[in-house]
């Protein structure tokens, strides 16, 4: 048990990294827990990876600002993403896990149709934030360490973990900190079905919510291999192989996306962040070649829940701008790294 119970813990640790470049919310997967099962970890759950790069591309989607509460500009935006993350263990003793991601993230905006309606005024002079036509890039680089513990409570077997991140977006001064704690308490666990709960604290100023459930469950439906996986609050989704190297996927999965951006305008904060919540839900494709090298596609909906701006030193709740977008499709391509 203490053995199944690290790797249980490793794999959290590294699903818990990944989570901050992609959705910092949610730091635990469900995971059968035999050491000979981590190949099989690695297919079910792309973010128990040890390498991935993710190339995404969005269909033109309108958008309505407000600043401070008023109307600000309304216009079109196409954008496109690339994020990538490689993780690494570092050691492990005693039931206790550490590991650490580097990742780095590219939005690419292309803005279009802006009709500005806002004037502010600030010192009894007429200011005037205008958003601009045009296209251009934000990129962030993150890393993550972590630490995992396996114990037991009132004998009862139980995963606590911690991942701190520090965010940058030139390599000279770190943006934001971030902390995820976690403690996690695995219900049931056989070869067909894993349930485990727990409850997220989160330290982070784009997170709407404090602390989160959390409730991981896997189940084989059938014997044809169609799989249940239910990851709250990061998605869900049904899995179905369609040959010993290819499966088909139908779901939907949330991301948290930020860039940084620093402001001359005397109607705006000096430095501030735009912090996006997503939902993408539809159908994948996943081929794995040899043993390791995992090529995927899929595409959908992609719809922003929050759009949220604010001042440096500040959080979700002091938002001085919020953006309200319609959903857009998308198409997505990913290549990654089982394990090493």
């Amino acid at each position: 048990m203490k053995c199944s119970l690290m790797i249980t813990s490793m794999l959290f640790c590294s699903s818990g990294i990944f989570a901050q470049n992609m959705f910092n919310t949610a730091s635990l997967h469900p995971a059968d827990t035999l050491r000979n099962e981590l190949h099989q970890q690695a297919i079910r759950y792309p973010s128990l990876r040890q390498a991935s790069i993710t190339a995404s591309l969005f269909g033109k989607s309108n958008f309505d600002s407000k600043l401070n509460g008023k109307v600000f500009a309304r216009g079109k935006s196409r954008n496109a993403r690339i994020s990538s993350f490689f993780s690494v263990p570092i050691s492990s003793w005693d039931g206790n896990v550490i590991g650490a991601t580097l990742y780095h993230n590219v939005q690419f905006f292309d803005v279009t149709e802006v009709n500005n309606e806002h004037v502010a005024q600030v010192n009894n002079e007429l200011t005037s934030p205008r958003l601009s036509t045009g296209d251009f890039r934000k990129s962030t680089l993150g890393l993550s360490l972590n630490f995992s513990r396996t114990d037991a409570l009132f004998h009862a077997p139980v995963i606590y973990s911690a991942v701190f991140t520090g965010i940058s977006d030139n390599l000279q001064t770190v943006r934001r900190f971030n902390f995820n704690g976690s403690i996690t308490f695995p219900l049931k666990r056989t070869s067909d079905v894993y349930l485990s709960v727990g409850a997220l604290v989160q330290i982070d100023p784009s997170a709407p919510f404090p602390v989160l459930p959390v409730v991981n469950y896997f189940s084989k439906l059938n014997s044809s291999g169609l799989q249940l996986l239910l990851d709250f609050p990061q998605g869900a989704s049904i899995k179905q192989p369609v040959s010993r190297n290819a499966w088909i996927t139908l779901g939907s999965s949330a991301g948290t996306y930020s860039s940084f951006y620093t402001s001359s305008d005397a109607a705006l904060p000096g430095h501030f962040s735009y912090n996006t919540i997503e939902l993408k839900s539809g159908p994948g494709f996943e081929y794995l070649i040899g043993e390791n090298l995992m090529l995927g596609v899929g595409g959908g909906i992609n719809s922003i829940i929050s759009a949220r701006s604010f001042a440096k030193r500040r959080n979700y709740n002091d938002a001085f701008m919020t953006t309200t977008s319609k959903s857009a499709p998308y198409a997505e391509f990913r290549i990654s790294l089982l394990h090493f």
